[in-house]
């Protein structure tokens, strides 16, 4: 596996598609509270905290109250669709069980709460591959701040050069670089910058690349 100890994994929008699904909560609750909420910021929500999301609303409509009713709509529509849609995203099974076979060490860092992201884990049979799991209600600064990344690699006795990061946001991507690890970015909603591109180690279509990269030839 050339200089790396470990690959540490995202979650929502990486493994599983939970990105796909809170997506289409939030754009139904905007509509049904007809909200219009910018592209921008739906944007700005892939991989974003829910702290820092709630402040993004209140920022562009000043009104905490609507605020409230935005989220607690969107978490209803969120819980009713992930029972019949949610799925783990192309490849990730395929990689996390390439990865284990050939003895990588896997670890979880994710910037979802530990009671909501165990039961999506446990669903998709992914929660064994990882020997530590870092969640984001552990850590005070949320993505991109590099905190989760920093936490993970502690938790594995390794510095966080000889890590690997796997990201599907902007967000996470910029907290893994800024972490000092070797980062994968599989985007799906936001476009990375060209300077994000170039700080990261290769930009993938799907995480059925990722075993190719990490494992030697």
């Amino acid at each position: 596996m050339n200089d790396l100890a470990a690959v540490i994994f995202d979650m929502d929008g990486t493994l599983v598609d939970t990105e796909r699904v809170s997506q289409t909560a939030w754009r139904r609750a905007a509509a049904d509270l007809e909200l219009p909420v910018p592209e921008r910021i739906w944007d700005a929500f892939v991989g974003c905290s829910m702290g820092n999301a709630r402040a993004m609303i209140d920022d562009e409509f000043g009104d905490p109250a609507l605020t409230d009713r935005l989220f607690a709509h969107q978490h209803e529509l969120f819980i009713r669709f992930q029972d019949e849609e949610l799925e783990p995203c192309p490849g990730a099974l395929e990689a996390l069980g390439a990865l284990a076979e050939a003895g990588v060490t896997l670890a979880l860092a994710t910037s979802t709460a530990r009671e909501h992201a165990l039961p999506t884990l446990d669903r998709f049979g992914m929660t064994p591959y990882f020997c530590s799991l870092t969640f984001g209600d552990e850590i005070e600064h949320a993505k991109p701040a590099p905190d989760i990344y920093l936490r993970a690699a502690e938790r594995l006795t390794l510095e966080p050069a000889v890590c690997a990061a796997v990201e599907d946001s902007v967000n996470g991507a910029r907290a893994a670089v800024a972490a000092g690890m070797r980062t994968y970015l599989v985007p799906e909603w936001a476009t990375p910058t060209p300077d994000l591109t170039a700080r990261c180690a290769a930009v993938l279509d799907s995480l059925h690349e990722l075993p190719a990269l990490i494992l030697p030839r």
